[in-house]
Parts: C-alpha cells; structure tokens; sequence
C-alpha cells in the first residue's frame, strides 16, 4: 500500500527520542514523526495543537502496516541494525538553535524551526531556508551539518550559506 505521506526511511533503530530505549531492549520499533510547530517542546504546546485528523491517518497507516505483517503472518521481529550517532554523546559544542526538516529529501539541511535568541535568529536564517554550506564546510546532509557544527567552537564566527527559494545568500553567524 501506498503511503500518503512523505517517509524518510532510515537504517537505524535508534535516535532521539523514545523509541531506542524499546530498541536498546530488543523489542522491534517503528517511529514516525511529523514534524514540528513553533510550540513544541515548550509549555505552550498543549491539546490544541493536536493534529486530530492527521493523527488518526499515521495511525490508520501504521495499522494497515501491522494488519499487512499479520495477514501473511509474519511476525514483527526485531531486527539489529547500526546505530546514528545522535544518540550517544553530543559531537559539538556549538550549536545554530534551528530544528531541522528530517523529511527533508534534498540536498543540504531545511530548517522547520528557529529558536529566538539563538545564532540562526540573529542571523535572519528562517523556516524553509535551507543550509548548504557553513563557513569552509559543505553541508549536504544532516550528518555531514553535524560534522561542520562539530569544527566549531564557542566564541567563533563564520559565514552560513542557504538556499531561500530561488536565491542563495550568505549571512554571518556567531557561535
């Protein structure tokens, strides 16, 4: 069956958040994730920000998964797999206070949230822009950003390189 969603299918069963303790257990895991709202993690974000209607198609989803596994009885296994390196210790001391896309499918790291008073902010950096480049680093992917963000150090400062729409321009940062 077809899903209606954008999925972004990764080879890990770990990351941040819930589901790697079940992992770490040897219970199988499937996560899904959809997205953020600029109230999430906060005490703002209450009931009201329930997507009601979206939250029943992920379930009705994932349980037409489930009914599919069961019908050909298959039994959902846990399977070992490698694991991200988000979910052990931080790789950077520095950070831009953006949320990145992960449903993101191009090239470089698409911003879903910017957090006030952080360096993306200052900087002007909004939703839907889009990094390709930070300072003498490439950024292509979420792992490859990470890895520039990890050559960086508090007090430091560089150029960041995004993609807004149809333009790319350059903004300093200060870490």
């Amino acid at each position: 069956k077809k899903s209606p969603f954008v999925i972004k299918i990764d080879s890990s069963g770990t990351g941040p958040s819930d589901h790697t303790s079940f992992y770490r257990k040897g219970i199988p895991v499937l996560f899904f994730f959809t997205g953020l709202h600029a109230d999430y993690h906060k005490p703002s974000d209450d009931f009201d920000k329930i997507n009601y209607s979206g939250e029943l198609a992920v379930i009705n989803y994932i349980y037409s998964l489930i009914e599919k596994e069961n019908k050909e009885n298959h039994k959902l296994a846990f399977m070992k797999t490698r694991e991200t390196q988000t979910s052990g210790p931080s790789r950077f001391n520095v950070t831009l206070g953006i949320m990145p896309d992960y449903t993101f499918g191009g090239t470089g790291v698409r911003i879903d949230g910017v957090s006030d008073g952080r360096p993306a902010q200052k900087a002007g950096l909004q939703t839907g822009d889009v990094i390709v480049q930070l300072g003498d680093y490439g950024v292509t992917s979420l792992d490859n950003y990470m890895e520039a963000l990890g050559k960086f150090k508090k007090g430091d400062a560089t150029i960041v390189k995004v993609k807004r729409g149809n333009d790319t321009i350059e903004k300093p940062i200060q870490f």
